[in-house]
């Protein structure tokens, strides 16, 4: 279901294989992980994106990146996700955020159109808050500072490849932001990352956990 206010809700969320998963016949792993890209196939077609992702991280096994103009369609996936897993695995972490604009830049692209490219090898997605006093710094010197922090990433000779996205979250999750990125190479993500520890804006951000990182599979395998 689309609502008519146009919002635009983006969802991360990471899901783990248990014990019993492992343990189990490959007949049995294999129905289940049938049954994941079944849910995903469905959902794929009525949602604005969404995307699937093994994950690299010791404490879960598969990412889903997913917007959507109903929050609802969260919820549902969600419950459609736990079904699939028929008690072989759970959610492990999740964030929720709205998809907007920036206050300090001017863009004129469709939010909408951004989330449709064709994916990219891998996903980093990782919670972000600022400090109470970031906020009582006059508009137009966060705007300077932002303004230095983006010149140093656009202007990285390794940054050719990475598409971001800054969410929000402001009274709808644990986190201010909610930062996604999808990129070829690691290698150069972790180079321009490495290089905007440099950027002022630092000096503000007291949040950055946990680090997500997936590696596209359409459909899953395992």
């Amino acid at each position: 279901m689309i609502s008519l206010s146009g919002e635009i809700y983006t969802y991360v969320a990471t899901f783990s294989f248990n014990g019993p998963y492992y343990s189990s016949e490959q007949k049995e792993k294999d129905s289940i992980v049938d049954a994941l890209n079944t849910v995903f196939a469905q959902y794929q077609k009525n949602l604005i994106n969404l995307r699937m992702y093994r994950s690299v991280r010791h404490d879960c096994d598969v990412i889903f990146w997913l917007s959507s103009h109903d929050p609802m369609d969260m919820s549902r996936f969600k419950e459609s996700v736990m079904r699939a897993l028929r008690g072989y695995g759970t959610a492990q972490y999740s964030m929720f955020s709205l998809y907007e604009h920036s206050p300090y830049l001017r863009d004129a692209r469709s939010l909408e159109d951004t989330l449709r490219f064709s994916p990219k090898k891998y996903f980093v997605a990782y919670p972000m808050s600022k400090t109470p006093e970031w906020y009582l710094i006059d508009h137009e010197e966060r705007k300077k500072i932002l303004a230095e922090h983006i010149a140093m990433a656009t202007s990285h000779p390794e940054n050719q490849d990475i598409r971001s996205y800054t969410t929000y979250s402001y009274g709808l999750g644990d986190q201010e932001f909610v930062v996604l990125y999808e990129t070829d190479s690691l290698s150069q993500w972790s180079h321009v990352t490495g290089k905007l520890r440099e950027a002022r804006a630092r000096k503000w951000i007291i949040k950055e956990e946990p680090i997500l990182i997936g590696i596209l599979s359409e459909p899953l395998k395992f």
